[in-house]
């Protein structure tokens, strides 16, 4: 149904008013709508298709799966899909709750062990201060207004010149949705949870659920804020800052994880730093780049997950160092997957998530950060690096079996059972690769997706289809060409990959006098980053607060 919406959606965006309360002459918007726009329901069927890949996946990797566990899925996908075609802001709200208690509790699906409670612990807690952040931010706005449609909103702030409730709610909100997104510094939240949930559970997680807040918010700034901040470079420079933070940030934790699950936990993290960049450009090519973006890294993140899942039902870990040399036989089609996987995160040219990063880096050129497309493909690089020399070490026996820069998670593998040994669970995760891979040559994706974009960012045109259900002209199919720079760009990323993961298997072997001053100079990074990262929910509460007062602040003296 997701996928019949987006396909019907690229003609118009469909408005849907439930129970007839549409807009009436005063041109009020009454009622609760759906505004499905080709970008929100294609978001929904990455949903969809995620939720699918798991549940096909679960359905061959318990042993004993409970009516439990399948009720908070489709209650996970009810929540997400709402969230991201509601039009009412407030609906936004109750949609992201009723997500994230699924969420939650799918966290904690095997709840009888001690860090698994944590984990969701953790994760409820701070995406709850997350939430009630983001009501706050809405509480304003509706003071403000007296309205929750999104249109509404904007229609009535663009008639007044920015004012201090404005630069508040937009701080509140932005916070509430990055919390969820899980971007630096609001990320810890996101490692602890993913690292302790099911793979199936963890699947939609790292594929779906933290993007599908960058989704939204960049409707609910497009819509909301926009008319009123225009393209405002206070607001670029912030929400750049926090993309390179989480970029680079995730990038470098994620290569200092033996645990894998850990490794793509900070996958998404530094992910969503490359998906924030292209929004925060505030470009039709930026925001389409992203939202492609969303979508291939995140069925390949979904596929890696599950992944991920059989290798710890097969040898009991998921921890590189623990399983150094322990895949060399009977796991050939495992192996084989994963490396497609974490190839396809590394950006080759022509594949994957290649196409919408050119997007994305076109966006960040025209609007003055051409320094920054580098950088993130050398993140994109890193933390696809930490995957291939764990997949080395695991399958190949390459490198050594212990290495002091890595945070390893257990001791020793549990114990496995030969039953699990079957491959049909392994056609979920494949098939979500292989849509990845080949997204990149669907006809005139880039076109569509700039338009969808353009046709969102033209709040005048945009506000009259929603409250006065006025359907727009037809507009040209804007065309893409990749320029040499971007072709560079995707050569670096994946190059980058594999030669990362090189110097990660064999970084000791380097003579003493290049060794020992490179040790000198990275450790004292290294150990700080790794000791922000304590685990205690009261630090994490604390730079979630201290982050929260830094933006107010320095968009109250830029806007």
């Amino acid at each position: 149904m997701t996928l019949a919406l987006t396909i019907d959606s690229g003609h118009g965006t469909i408005v849907y008013w439930f129970g007839d309360w549409h807009p009436v002459q005063d041109g009020f918007p009454w009622g609760i709508g759906f505004v499905v726009e080709p970008l929100a329901a294609a978001e929904a069927t990455l949903a969809a298709i995620a939720v699918l890949a798991a549940l096909v996946f679960s359905w061959g990797h318990f042993e004993n799966i409970r009516h439990l566990f399948y009720s908070l899925m489709l209650a996970f996908l009810a929540g997400m899909v709402g969230f991201v075609l509601s039009g009412d802001l407030f609906t936004i709200f109750v949609f992201l709750e009723l997500m994230s208690v699924a969420a939650y509790a799918l966290s904690g699906y095997n709840v009888s062990r001690p860090e698994v409670l944590q984990g969701a612990l953790d994760f409820a807690v701070l995406n709850t201060i997350g939430t009630l952040t983001l009501l706050m931010g809405i509480a304003v706005l509706y003071g403000r207004t007296g309205n929750l449609n999104l249109v509404g909103i904007g229609t009535t702030l663009a008639r007044d010149h920015p004012s201090g409730l404005l630069v508040l709610s937009l701080t509140l909100i932005t916070v509430g949705f990055l919390v969820k997104a899980g971007t630096a510094p609001f990320h810890f939240w996101l490692t602890d949870a993913y690292g302790v949930a099911t793979a199936p559970a963890a699947a939609i997680f790292t594929a779906v659920m933290s993007d599908l807040a960058f989704d939204v918010y960049s409707r609910v700034h497009a819509t909301v804020f926009a008319p009123t901040l225009g393209t405002s470079d206070a607001v670029r420079h912030a929400l750049l800052a926090l993309a390179l933070l989480s970029a680079i940030l995730g990038a470098i934790m994620c290569f200092l994880e033996a645990d894998l699950k850990r490794q793509l936990a900070f996958m998404t993290v530094s992910n969503g730093g490359v998906v924030l960049a292209g929004i925060a450009t505030l470009t039709d090519t930026g925001l389409a780049g992203s939202i492609m973006y969303i979508i291939a890294a995140g069925l390949l993140r979904g596929a890696l997950m599950l992944c991920l899942g059989m290798l710890i039902v097969r040898l009991g870990s998921a921890d590189e160092t623990v399983l150094h040399g322990r895949g060399r036989t009977h796991h050939p089609y495992l192996a084989i997957l994963l490396t497609i996987c974490a190839a396809g995160l590394a950006a080759p040219p022509g594949f994957g998530p290649f196409l919408s990063l050119t997007l994305i880096y076109d966006g960040l050129t025209t609007t003055g950060y051409a320094w920054a497309p580098p950088i993130l493909a050398l993140c994109i690089a890193l933390s696809a690096a930490a995957v291939i020399r764990a997949i080395a070490r695991i399958f190949l026996g390459w490198g050594p079996a212990h290495d002091p820069t890595l945070t390893s998670q257990e001791q020793k593998p549990r114990r496995t059972h030969s039953s699990h040994h079957r491959l049909w669970p392994l056609t979920a995760p494949l098939f979500l690769a292989v849509i990845a891979y080949f997204l990149a040559f669907a006809p005139d994706l880039p076109g569509h997706a700039i338009k969808a974009a353009a046709a969102l960012h033209d709040h005048a045109t945009h506000a009259r289809q929603v409250i006065q259900g006025v359907t727009p002209p037809l507009r040209p199919l804007p065309e893409h060409t990749i320029p040499l720079r971007d072709w560079l760009y995707g050569a670096l990323s994946f190059a980058g990959a594999f030669l990362f993961a090189a110097v990660g298997l064999y970084w000791q072997r380097l003579p003493a006098r290049l060794r020992d001053p490179l040790r000198t100079v990275i450790r004292p990074p290294v150990i700080g980053v790794k000791t922000v990262h304590s685990g205690s929910i009261g630090d994490y509460t604390t730079w979630l607060i201290l982050a929260t007062a830094a933006l107010a602040l320095a968009w109250t003296v830029t806007l």
